[in-house]
């Protein structure tokens, strides 16, 4: 155990390139890391154990893909007038559909979620404004914008892919074994399912390519003293929210960051960035400004996140039940397919 008055060094580049590749495939084997990083894979290794010990990388876990089973990615933001946070927070992950919290400055909060279809919205919404106090709430529905995410998908904000294969029963009990160690070796997985390595391979790498698994990693940077920014950017009449997007990340590239887009709010962005310099940030925000296709900033320090357990992470040992009581394998389908 880390004592609790321990603290972590400042990270460096070699650090924040590490967690990308392991968020971006939580996978990843370590000889790949270390070709990536140019450092022994012992040293990769050494700042893995580090980063985890330390709370800054966390848990990674499975999932079936928010675009395989049509679910529905969406976010309630706005000024909260709730007395304490921490209470907040508890509340709103009791709802099945949290799936992120976020808290920055001024009791602004972020609240991240996926709905099975859309018949749902309303539910979460009320949920949400109702228990944090949110005034003035915007509810939006993330758009899979192409090029927004350069580093790695977020909750599932990406589209479904065309013929995507159904998935097998075998298929979700290798989900169910990764549950709550994505790294498990196949030799392992192979061992509780009594099936072949070269079978679970296969099946891992037929659902990676298809897109129908979902691995997280779970990452707290600001423990590690980087800053966590959301800035609301509102763009002009008639601007292409894809086309500033991707223009403002490649002009302006952060060590990490993304942004994300909002099917039902025109004319907003939000970009996502860590930063361990604040000049960095100002410099750059200040030139963001000046772009044509903007016309206001609203950045926001987020000092606190919590990752939920949502409806999704009880989907394959559900599954898995229905189908043994079944008795039939056609069941499963008629599951996944709803």
């Amino acid at each position: 155990m880390v004592p609790a008055e321990a603290k972590l060094g400042k990270m460096d580049d070699i650090d924040r390139k590490l967690m990308m590749l392991i968020v971006g495939n939580p996978r990843i084997h370590f000889r790949e890391l270390s070709r990536s990083l140019g450092i022994s894979k012992q040293a990769v290794f050494r700042r893995l154990q580090t980063l985890r010990e330390y709370g800054v990388v966390g848990e990674m876990t499975a999932d079936i893909s928010v675009p395989y089973l049509h679910a529905v990615p969406v976010a309630v933001f706005g000024r909260s007038k709730a007395a304490s946070v921490l209470e907040t927070f508890d509340k709103l992950a009791e709802c099945e559909f949290t799936r992120r919290i976020t808290a920055g400055c001024g009791n602004y909060f972020y609240v991240d979620g996926i709905l099975r279809d859309t018949s749902e919205l309303d539910e979460f919404s009320e949920h949400v404004v109702r228990v944090a106090e949110l005034q003035e709430a915007t509810v939006g529905m993330y758009s899979p914008d192409p090029g927004l995410m350069p580093h790695y998908e977020v909750d599932g904000i990406t589209s479904r892919k065309p013929g995507q294969k159904k998935l097998t029963l075998l298929d979700v009990r290798i989900i169910a074994s990764l549950k709550d160690d994505v790294r498990k070796p196949v030799q392992k997985i192979a061992g509780e399912l009594g099936v072949t390595t070269k079978t679970v391979k296969r099946h891992l790498e037929d659902m990676m390519c298809e897109g129908s698994l979902e691995l997280h990693t779970r990452i707290d940077q600001p423990l590690a003293g980087d800053m966590l920014f959301t800035v609301h950017v509102s763009l002009r009449d008639g601007a292409s929210k894809g086309e500033v997007g991707r223009r403002l990340l490649s002009k302006y590239q952060f060590k990490d960051a993304f942004i994300v887009s909002f099917s039902n709010v025109p004319n907003l962005l939000i970009w996502i960035f860590w930063t361990g310099e604040l000049a960095e940030m100002r410099r750059i925000l200040k030139a963001v400004d000046e772009d044509e296709d903007v016309v206001a900033l609203m950045p926001n320090f987020a000092y606190l996140m919590r990752i939920c357990s949502d409806w999704r992470d009880r989907l394959p040992q559900q599954m898995i039940r229905a189908s043994e009581n079944a008795g039939l394998r056609g069941r499963l389908s008629e599951l996944i397919e709803h």
